[in-house]
């Protein structure tokens, strides 16, 4: 995968910039920057894609990304089609490693700090009381001068890498491989399977939208990605039936037809090798527990 290498303007002394972006949807293509950056969603839903992380994303989660950690947040296809102009919302924090100065991160006591950047180079997805907390830091971050953003920014990370209650992303093995080239390709790939998952598609087609055969197409989709194209299909059709299975309006079959399965008996062995679970017993867990 070649993402765009995203250059963030000079935004002030300290290398910190912070935003809160209300837009009809996130609009930026798959990308990558110098800063690492503590995305915080506030409203809407999709896909995220980080590095070789394909997962949905909603209301409430907190994800801290690494230098040149390439990136994309895709909103379902209803935001597209919405009237609402504020329908996706976040807070965006980015900073420089050195956003306190050259040498602050290299005293003892910011140790746990240095190791957490290092952690943030697989994408750390923060859960449990950590992320309640930091809900309301980042809020009143926006509302802090440069000078107080630094002293919060590194309360921010400090509590992060205290409490731990974080989850990694990317795989292990996952190094990103790329140039800044070729990204209207990818993103264009990227926008058609998230438009067409539902429908029979054809890698032979797909290879050809990117003026390639279908082989060079499936080695430079591994290389660039770590997954094979196959692969990244399940995870999208797969990602899509088990949000349509809490909804609980449509039975199995229905979901797995829905989803871009032709074979239900695949479907239900794909979601089990990705889930533990059957379609079934993941519905009954999550809308019965009891």
């Amino acid at each position: 995968m070649k993402p765009l290498h995203l250059k963030v303007p000079a935004y002030s002394k300290f290398h910190i910039d912070a935003r809160r972006e209300a837009v009809k949807y996130f609009s930026n293509p798959w990308h990558f920057h110098e800063e690492l950056e503590l995305t915080f969603i506030l409203k809407s839903e999709g896909t995220k894609f980080i590095g070789d992380h394909i997962s949905e994303f909603k209301p409430g989660e907190i994800i801290l990304l690494g230098s040149r950690l390439p990136h994309y947040w895709r909103n379902s296809s209803t935001y597209y089609q919405s009237l609402e102009s504020n329908g996706a919302e976040a807070i965006i924090i980015r900073f420089n490693q050195d956003f306190a100065g050259n040498e602050f991160l290299k005293i003892p006591p910011m140790k746990p700090v240095l190791d957490l950047i290092q952690d943030a180079t697989r994408g750390i997805f923060i859960t449990g009381q950590t992320n309640v907390s930091l809900q309301k830091k980042l809020t009143n971050f926006l509302m802090m001068d440069e000078s107080q953003k630094i002293i919060g920014l590194t309360d921010i990370l400090l509590t992060i890498a205290a409490q731990k209650q974080y989850s990694f992303l990317c795989s292990i093995g996952y190094a990103h491989q790329y140039k800044s080239n070729d990204i209207e390709k990818i993103d264009a790939v990227y926008d058609y399977v998230l438009d067409n998952y539902m429908n029979d598609l054809s890698v032979k087609d797909i290879a050809a939208r990117c003026n390639m055969n279908t082989a060079a197409f499936c080695r430079y989709f591994k290389k660039k990605t770590g997954k094979t194209f196959k692969d990244f299909m399940n995870d999208i059709r797969l990602g899509n039936a088990a949000k349509l299975l809490l909804k609980g309006d449509l039975n199995i079959s229905e979901i797995a037809f829905a989803s871009g399965f032709n074979n239900p008996s695949y479907f239900n062995r794909m979601f089990k090798r990705m889930t533990g679970l059957t379609p079934k017993h993941y519905q009954m867990q999550y809308i019965n527990p009891n």
